[in-house]
């Protein structure tokens, strides 16, 4: 059942972001994160749907971040970088999740359509008290910048993490510490940003 499971998040996702008025003039720019399967993102009906959805709900297509873990891009490596190369060329975001805990060579790393790598929240959480957990952080971030790519820490459960992530140079923070699952109405009145600001919905 994945793949209609896949279909209804996608769909209840822009829905949603589409009523936070993604693009009214006194609204912050909020992009939404969905996460696809290994199964769904070897179907090459995935980009269209995928497309056909944001017009549906005329959400821009940078406003979506489609997440995929490097195991599910290593169950079929071709079909994958198809539907994520359709992807990124209308404008969606693409994502690396969980970066870290699969098998992603360096060389296919820097050919694969993606914007962002997501660190695995493994390394994050006890990084402070893992001087190797912390060194793979840092290298993560740096390898993420030297690709042009931007780095999400996920797992951030504490502001000393947070605080060193920061000095670290991440750019994106996911995580308990800043916020807890919300439904859309909570999220509406939680979002904290001023009109001019990036944020992003995870």
């Amino acid at each position: 059942m994945i793949d209609k499971l896949t279909s209804w998040v996608l769909r209840t996702a822009l829905a949603e972001i589409s009523n936070l008025g993604v693009d009214t003039p006194d609204a912050p720019k909020l992009s939404v994160s969905v996460n696809v399967s290994a199964r769904s993102i070897g179907r090459m009906e995935l980009a269209q749907e995928v497309i056909d959805t944001l017009a549906q709900f005329e959400v821009p297509a940078e406003r979506l971040t489609v997440e995929v873990t490097e195991t599910a891009l290593l169950v079929d490596p071709e079909r994958a970088f198809a539907v994520l190369e359709r992807l990124a060329l209308v404008g969606v975001r693409i994502s690396l999740d969980d970066f870290g805990r699969g098998q992603t060579s360096l060389g296919y790393l820097s050919e694969l359509p993606i914007h962002e790598l997501k660190i695995d929240k493994g390394f994050v959480m006890d990084m402070l008290v893992n001087d190797a957990h912390a060194a793979i952080v840092r290298s993560i971030i740096d390898l993420g910048h030297n690709l042009g790519l931007q780095v999400v820490a996920e797992g951030i459960e504490t502001v000393d993490i947070l605080a060193s992530l920061h000095a670290a140079r991440c750019d994106l923070a996911q995580g308990y510490f800043i916020a807890r699952p919300l439904p859309l109405e909570r999220l509406a009145a939680w979002i904290p940003v001023p009109a001019s600001s990036e944020s992003s919905v995870a």
